[in-house]
C-alpha cells in the first residue's frame, strides 16, 4: 500500500492517480479463478529477491513473466498442500526453528532480535516456517520419492568425466611467521630467530600448532591458528613452496628465512597428484546427478501435470524454458521431513530470516 499511497498522495489530478493505481493493480494472471495483480506480484519479486536462494543476481535480474510464473508456482503448490491435507507438526517446527538458530549461532534474545529487526514477529515467522516444511513434505511426495540414483549411474557418470577428478598435488598449510628485514640487526635477528625455534619445541612437545600459531604468528592466518588453506604448486612463494611440498602429513619444518622474515610451517594435510577414488567422490556425483533428475522431474510434474489440474490464465508472455531457474535442492525432497534442507530456512541479520523454496 506504501507505493500506491505514494502515487496517490504525488497526484496533481485525481484522474491521473486513479489512472495509475489502475496499472499498479492491474490483473496480470488468475488462477482458479483467483487474480493476481501486479502489486502482488512486485511484492513478490522483493521478498524473493532478498533470499539467499534467489537465482544469481537476485529477481531483480529476471523478467515479469518470470517473476509471475514463480508467484503462480507457489500458488498452486500451496493448493496441492491445502488438497492433500498436510500439516507440519509442531516438532517440526521447533526442529527447523532450533537447527536455523544452531547454524547460525544465535541465541534466543539474538533471534527475536533477527526477527523483530525484518519486521517479523515470532508467530508470523513459525507461520512461513510450517508453510515451507508443508510444501517440501508434498515435494517429496510427488518427486523426491520418484528420483534414483544407482551405483551404475554414478560409475557411468565417473567414467566418461574422468578427467574432473584427477587433481594437482596439493598441502594444507599451517604458517607461524615473524617479520625480519633483511637490514634487521644482529640481535633483532637472534631474537626472532630464538623464538621461532622455542615455538618449534613447544610444537614437537605436543602443543596445538594453531593455538601458537594465534599467539606468536604475525602472517596470514594468525586469527584462524594459521591455516593457509590448500595450496597447488605455483599458488605459494617459491622459497615457502619448496620447504612445504618437501614434507610430509602432520610434519613441522625447521624455522627458515626468507626476505620477509622467519616460517614455520605445519603440513595439515598433503594430497598427491593422481586420479581421486570413485568411493570419495561417488557421493558429491550422486548429489549431482540427483539434482539434475530432480530439476527435470520437477518440470514434468509442475507442467505435466499439476498445473493441468487447474485453471491457470496468465496475461503476461510466459518464459520460453519455464521451470529452468530452479536451483539444486539436494536434500529438499528427502522422505523424512526432519532432513529437508535446513539451510533452506536460514536465519541471519544479514542473509535474511527465511530461505524460500525457490522458486516456489
Amino acid at each position: 500500500m506504501k507505493i500506491l499511497l505514494g502515487v496517490l498522495v504525488a497526484a496533481v489530478w485525481l484522474g491521473p492517480a486513479a489512472s495509475r493505481a489502475e496499472v499498479i493493480n492491474r490483473i496480470v494472471a488468475t488462477v482458479d479463478g483467483a487474480p493476481i495483480t501486479s502489486y502482488e506480484m512486485q511484492g513478490f519479486r522483493e521478498v524473493a529477491g532478498a533470499s539467499p536462494m534467489a537465482p544469481a543476481g537476485g529477481a531483480a535480474g529476471m523478467s515479469d513473466g518470470e517473476v509471475l510464473d514463480a508467484l503462480i508456482m507457489q500458488k498452486l503448490i500451496r493448493k496441492e498442500v491445502e488438497k492433500q491435507g498436510l500439516k507440519a507438526k509442531k516438532a517440526d517446527v521447533d526442529g527447523y526453528i532450533a537447527r536455523i538458530q544452531a547454524q547460525s549461532n544465535l541465541n534466543d534474545e539474538e533471534f527475536e532480535a533477527a526477527l523483530i529487526e525484518q519486521g517479523m514477529t515470532t508467530e508470523a515467522y513459525r507461520e512461513r516456517v510450517a508453510t515451507e516444511v508443508e510444501q517440501a513434505m508434498l515435494m517429496s511426495r510427488e518427486i523426491g520419492s520418484r528420483v534414483n540414483v544407482t551405483p551404475e549411474d554414478v560409475q557411468r557418470y565417473y567414467d566418461e568425466h574422468i578427467d574432473e577428478y584427477t587433481q594437482p598435488a596439493q598441502v594444507r598449510v599451517r604458517h607461524i611467521f615473524r617479520p625480519l628485514a633483511p637490514s634487521a640487526s644482529e640481535s633483532e635477528e637472534q631474537e626472532t630467530v630464538a623464538l621461532v625455534h622455542q615455538v618449534r619445541q613447544r610444537a614437537l612437545g605436543g602443543e596445538n600448532f594453531g593455538n601458537l600459531a594465534s599467539q606468536y604468528s604475525l602472517g596470514p592466518g594468525a586469527d584462524s591458528g594459521g591455516d593457509l588453506g590448500y595450496f597447488e604448486r605455483g599458488q605459494m612463494p617459491e622459497g615457502i613452496e619448496q620447504v612445504a611440498f618437501s614434507l610430509e602429513n602432520g610434519d613441522i619444518s625447521q624455522p627458515f628465512r626468507t626476505n620477509s622474515g622467519m616460517h614455520l610451517l605445519k603440513i595439515e594435510d598433503k594430497r598427491n597428484a593422481g586420479l581421486q577414488p570413485l568411493e570419495t567422490v561417488s557421493e558429491e556425483i550422486k548429489n549431482k546427478l540427483y539434482n539434475e533428475a530432480l530439476r527435470d522431474r520437477y518440470a514434468r510434474w509442475f507442467n505435466e501435470d499439476l498445473r493441468f489440474r487447474h485453471h491457470v490464465d496468465n496475461f503476461l508472455e510466459a518464459p520460453e524454458d519455464f521451470g529452468s531457474g530452479i536451483t539444486e535442492t539436494r536434500g529438499v525432497l528427502d522422505t523424512e521431513v526432519e532432513e529437508v534442507a535446513p539451510d533452506r530456512l536460514e536465519i541471519g541479520k544479514k542473509k535474511g530470516l527465511l530461505g524460500w523454496l525457490w522458486p516456489f
